[in-house]
């Protein structure tokens, strides 16, 4: 079964923070494809800028994700590869609420996560097919 994740994670509104906003949302695929092809699990992931109700800058950050298994695996994932950990300091960098302190284990990050997360679990996402990410390529290998 797939599992959603929402992480929004408000942003300081100085324009270094902006910018590296701008930035993360811009090339979000470009730097992480590898890893997220690695990670067979990933249905879909997505880096979205919510912008400041007057329009002008990025009120917030959204990575939207929807993967199979459950959340701690996943998370492990994240962690463990040196690329995406690398993103998500940067995420906590931008926040305007970050972490107390740097984030040392795999339990930190994952409460961290789980504390921004505004998916409430499988329950609030449909799914039009039962099939895992595995499957499905399995089913449909790519062509040569």
């Amino acid at each position: 079964m797939a599992n959603p994740l929402t992480l929004y994670i408000p942003i300081k509104q100085d324009p270094a923070i902006q910018k590296a906003a701008q930035e993360a949302h811009d090339h979000f695929v470009t730097l992480h494809k590898e890893q997220l092809d690695r990670f067979v699990d990933v249905h879909y992931a997505r880096f979205v800028l919510i912008p400041n109700p007057d329009g002008k800058g990025i009120q917030a950050i959204c990575v939207i994700t929807t993967f199979d298994g459950p959340m701690l695996p996943y998370l492990r994932f994240f962690w463990e590869d040196p690329e995406l950990r690398k993103l998500f300091a940067g995420i906590t960098a931008m926040a305007l609420h970050p972490p107390a302190s740097p984030l040392k284990t795999l339990t930190e990050f994952a409460n961290f996560i789980e504390a921004n997360n505004l998916s409430g679990g499988s329950d609030d996402l449909y799914q039009a097919y039962g099939q895992t990410v595995r499957q499905i390529k399995a089913a449909f290998p790519p062509s040569a």
